[in-house]
């Protein structure tokens, strides 16, 4: 099943261009499971979600949990596999980025994040 490919911004900067969305019942399920590994500068957003498990997973992430502004609300950091998270009832959506990518890619609690769709060009 193919992703909608999707660019995230911060404060009018690209923060990743390599990002797709999971809104289906289907991709919001399956998430990353059973991946090898994603890209350094890869980002899952996934809505709506307001928590995730990471049963079937092979890699630690970041999850960055949204409100329905865009707001960043709570970043859980390095989640190993197995885990199931708790949930954060004001989220709408999280992104999932490789374990300690949240703060080299610049994202803060209380950053604004803008989702948009990429042109395939």
């Amino acid at each position: 099943m193919l992703m909608k490919k999707i660019i995230i911004i911060n404060n009018n900067r690209i923060v990743t261009k390599n990002a797709e969305l999971a809104d289906s019942f289907f991709t919001r399920f399956k998430g990353l499971m059973f991946r090898e590994s994603i890209a350094q500068d890869y980002a899952l957003f996934i809505t709506p979600c307001n928590q995730i498990h990471m049963l079937n997973m092979k890699f630690a992430i970041d999850v960055i949990y949204l409100a329905e502004s865009g707001e960043v609300i709570k970043i859980d950091r390095n989640v190993q596999p197995g885990k199931i998270c708790k949930t954060v009832k004001q989220a709408k959506s999280v992104i999932e980025v490789n374990a300690f990518a949240a703060a080299r890619l610049g994202i803060h609690e209380g950053d604004i994040l803008k989702i948009t769709a990429r042109d395939e060009k």
